[in-house]
């Protein structure tokens, strides 16, 4: 009878065993694993802590974002409550989200016209750490809010978006172009080009290629836009366009001391081998 009961045992483990990797293999929908195919570049979830979920921009259920599994363009990430998530580029680019953010992935090394491959992430609240290197000479690595637009190459910085879309921009290390995104409905800004004869794109313009800027200098009210922004500087950019604070921070600060800066310190370094 013992044996017996042993055998039932053995069987049930086994049954659940085979379950548990069925619920595996089906983690990832076909369809899904078909966009992702398609897509092409993507980028994997290296750190998940909490409630993490994503879903593609044209549908409205949320999924969790599992770690190691990928995300492509087009796909929106949100991190909710004391949740976390660290997004690794195939350049070794890093991103990562604080509680409570939601980024929109745009563009993931996404060939241009022009031949230079082109990153751009979407903040549409939340805060976001970006350490990025590993991008070639003529790529480029933007990050948005609705106000402020920033591009940069071999640079560590974060953005914070609050809820009624005031940003702040803080350099760690390298520097960050700044742009408003709103000036694209005037004309082309620096960083585009108007559309070339007989073309027609809908008034939109196109991003240009890595081009020379101006060198970091104290930035105006007026001429904030247009500017590089340097190692441990920041700025603060209101819903209406008005700077709120610029010019240089220190590590001592109180905001450098909370547990979301000091722990993206910490993966830095980790990952950075030190």
């Amino acid at each position: 009878m013992s044996k017996l009961l042993r055998l039932l045992v053995l069987v049930t483990i086994l049954l659940s065993v085979g379950v548990l990797y069925a619920l595996e293999d089906a983690e990832v929908p076909a369809e899904e694993t078909e966009a992702l195919e398609a897509a092409g570049s993507s980028a994997t979830v290296t750190y998940v802590e909490g409630d993490v979920v994503k879903r593609p921009e044209e549908q409205e259920d949320w999924t969790p974002a599992l770690l190691n599994s990928s995300i492509v363009k087009g796909y929106k990430v949100r991190t909710h409550v004391e949740s976390r998530a660290e997004l690794t580029l195939s350049t070794k680019s890093v991103i990562r989200l604080a509680p409570r953010t939601t980024v929109d992935i745009v563009k993931l090394y996404e060939e241009t016209r022009e031949g230079f491959n082109e990153t751009l992430f979407e903040v549409e609240e939340g805060d976001l750490w970006a350490s990025v290197e590993g991008l070639g000479d003529s790529d480029s690595f933007a990050i948005t809010s609705d106000i402020m637009g920033t591009a940069c190459r071999g640079t560590t910085y974060r953005i914070n978006v609050a809820a009624d879309g005031t940003t702040m921009l803080r350099v760690y290390e390298g520097a960050v172009e700044l742009w408003d995104p709103m000036m694209a409905r005037l004309g082309p800004g620096f960083w585009e080009t108007a559309a070339k004869d007989g073309e027609d794109i809908d008034g939109k313009y196109e991003v240009s290629g890595p081009h020379a800027v101006t060198g970091p200098v104290e930035v105006s009210e007026e001429e904030w836009r247009l500017r590089l922004i340097t190692s441990m500087r920041q700025i603060v950019v209101g819903p209406d366009g008005e700077i709120i604070r610029s010019g240089s921070f220190s590590k001592d600060d109180y905001q450098e001391q909370s547990d979301w800066v000091l722990w993206n310190h910490e993966r830095d370094q980790l990952e950075a081998g030190y």
